[in-house]
């Protein structure tokens, strides 16, 4: 099932449910305090709050989404600790909270600011979140898993050094999959390989049951 992002004051339920983290009651209406990834049951309802421990490095490609707006420019969140800053004059569309944009990390210009450039707004997606130091293994070597993934899932996928990953995709469920078995088996030799059987195998639920299960035993 594909995770809903969710940005601060969006509406989440009018419902009786117990309130988890990051969401607070007004009138009667359950609403999110932040940008992360809703979470939802029959009587419950919460916010996986969308930071971790990325740390700037000059070069890296990020994916962000848009958090708030000032008047003249817009605040990103983007699985840091810290905030992304996207002045107006430097993109020619408007944007709108819940937006997703690409871009580079141009310079760092003090220990929680940075410069950005080649910013990219991209189309309506899917957003899947890691950590970021999964990232390598999602891409492989040569960007042989990353291919191979937009291959046999059908699928347009961009990945963040900040362990954002927007697409868009055909098999969306094999997708999620195959990426819950690379990050959870990303120590592992010979892993391409493997992802490779799981999404040729026509009984590919019983290897992903199975692979889950050892890394559990492990």
């Amino acid at each position: 099932m594909d995770k809903k992002i969710v940005v601060p004051g969006e509406f989440l339920t009018d419902l009786r449910k117990k309130m988890g983290p990051n969401v607070y009651q007004e009138n009667g209406k359950i609403y999110s305090s932040v940008v992360g990834i809703l979470s939802e049951t029959e009587d419950s309802v919460s916010v996986i709050a969308l930071n971790g421990s990325y740390i700037n490095k000059q070069g890296d490609g990020v994916i962000g989404i848009v958090k708030s707006e000032t008047p003249n420019g817009y605040f990103l969140e983007y699985n840091s600790p810290y905030e992304l800053y996207i002045p107006k004059n430097a993109i020619t569309k408007e944007l709108k909270i819940g937006d997703i944009i690409f871009a580079r990390i141009k310079e760092i210009t003090s220990y929680d600011s940075v410069e950005i450039d080649n910013i990219n707004v991209l189309p309506k997606g899917n957003i899947y979140v890691t950590s970021c130091v999964k990232v390598p293994r999602l891409i492989g070597k040569n960007n042989s898993m990353i291919d191979m993934l937009k291959q046999y899932t059908q699928s347009n996928i961009v990945i963040g050094k900040n362990g954002l990953i927007w697409y868009t995709s055909k098999k969306p469920e094999l997708l999620e999959k195959a990426f819950q078995l690379i990050i959870n088996n990303s120590q592992k030799s010979n892993l391409t390989d493997n992802i490779k059987k799981f999404l040729e195998n026509t009984n590919s639920e019983k290897i992903w049951h199975d692979m889950m299960v050892e890394k559990m035993m492990n």
